[in-house]
């Protein structure tokens, strides 16, 4: 069993920033290569709507049903077992894939920052992080507000340092013409990439059973999350690009680096780069941390309802489910071989199908379970909602542009789970579309 009432709202706030903020020091440039910056803010701006909303719809789904699963947990309450399984499983698979991807940024930019980086920091990190969160919930989420506390802080100062340097030819071009440079076409090539600075917020909910007094801390955390992330974001898309321009800063696995290396005022060796190089290496430890605690509770809850195997349901002493935590290492680590620019959109992929999902439930929760206490109710809530599907599904056909093989493994990956929910409703004898969840 989870130990109960050790997070406070600060702690909360601290994973929401820790989850999403990796993303602002890596994977976001990606957009920027092909499409240019004025559709990447505008995309920037969209997402951060869509998130925002999201965030919201969670907090008061997670006030009111507070449970490990989180998404997993609330598809299933407004559409049936059926459908929350594949929710969840979408979940937790899109964040072990995460902890590949984490993993390979890291490496990254302990290479250009520090000197090392290839498999030995890869295995180090899995082999520290996984063993913390063994120990405890509540040493590892110790570990996580820390380590996103300096991030945050890092890209403060980044932008602080960097701003007065920017030339807005970098990123307007020569003419500054902002219109001229906007298309459909190109806003909806960022969308991916702009989701990523984002991301993975709404998987704070999974703390919500182990949260004191989740009433409270659940939506003051979610909502301080979502502001320092929507500041922290702006200042790097302008600070960025603006002053090494898109070409040094869109192929960058490590960009905030390539951004001061290449404007030629900073070099390895100054304060500033080793500063936010050690605030990247952070918020990507940070990110790490994050992940795989939420990857864990989602396999737990998954496995505690009987969808997934037993074993990934077992606790320590300490109430840690390490065995799922250890099968983190068997997935996450032979990843950090893939392209990370493919292992991100596939797992923006998994989880806006996830999220198209949950704004969906959210809808049909405000009608079908009117009964349950909301400590924070969102104002105009199934509009929010309503408006989040739209964008989920603009995010959504945007991946598409992933190649045809990781667009197979998804779609085997999908026939996979269905048969393993049908494997286990046969053998459970009985049909599990009837089922109420057991732990809801």
């Amino acid at each position: 069993m989870l130990k109960q009432g050790v997070l406070g709202w600060p702690q909360i706030a601290g994973l929401g920033i820790s989850l999403v903020i990796a993303g602002q020091f890596s994977g976001w440039n990606y957009g920027l290569a092909d499409n240019g910056w004025a559709n990447m803010l505008l995309a920037t701006l969209l997402m951060a709507v869509l998130s925002g909303g999201l965030a919201l719809c969670i907090s008061e789904l997670s006030t009111a049903m507070p449970h490990a699963g989180g998404v997993f947990a609330y598809a299933q309450s407004a559409f049936g077992p059926f459908v929350g399984y594949l929710v969840g499983s979408a979940c937790a698979i899109a964040l072990t894939i995460g902890t590949g991807a984490a993993a390979t940024f890291v490496a990254s930019y302990t290479e250009s920052v520090f000197g090392f980086g290839g498999w030995p920091v890869k295995i180090a990190l899995f082999a520290i992080i996984i063993g913390i969160h063994i120990r405890g919930v509540g040493e590892a989420l110790g570990v996580t507000l820390l380590a996103g506390a300096i991030a945050a802080a890092t890209l403060l100062v980044f932008g602080v340092t960097m701003l007065p340097q920017v030339d807005p030819a970098n990123l307007l071009g020569d003419s500054g013409a902002f219109g001229q440079s906007v298309s459909l076409h190109g806003v909806f090539a960022c969308v991916p990439f702009a989701i990523w600075m984002f991301i993975c917020i709404e998987q704070v909910s999974s703390a919500a059973e182990e949260a004191a007094n989740p009433g409270h801390a659940m939506s003051r955390g979610i909502v301080a999350a979502v502001v320092v992330l929507l500041l922290t974001a702006l200042t790097v898309l302008v600070s960025a690009p603006g002053v090494a321009g898109i070409a040094a800063v869109g192929t960058a696995a490590d960009p905030l680096y390539a951004a001061m290396s290449h404007s030629g005022h900073y070099d390895g060796s100054s304060w500033l780069t080793l500063l936010v190089g050690g605030g990247a290496v952070c918020g990507l430890l940070a990110t790490f941390f994050s992940v795989v605690y939420s990857a864990s509770r989602q396999l737990y809850a998954l496995a505690r309802d009987g969808y997934f195997p037993a074993a990934l349901a077992r606790t320590n002493r300490r109430g840690s489910p390490y065995v799922a935590l250890l099968s983190l290492v068997v997935v996450g680590l032979p990843l950090s071989l893939v392209s990370p620019e493919k292992l991100l959109l596939c797992i923006v992929l998994l989880l806006s199908s996830c999220h198209l999902f949950l704004f969906a439930a959210y809808i049909r929760m405000r009608r079908s379970h009117a009964h349950l206490v909301r400590p924070f109710r969102l104002p105009g809530g199934p509009v929010i909602a309503s408006l989040g599907m739209l964008l989920t599904l603009v995010v959504i056909a945007a991946c598409f542009q992933l190649d045809v093989e990781m667009l197979s493994a998804i779609a085997l990956l999908a026939v996979a789970l269905i048969f393993n929910y049908l494997v286990r409703a046969m053998r459970a004898g009985k049909v599990l579309a009837t089922e109420k969840p057991e732990h809801v």
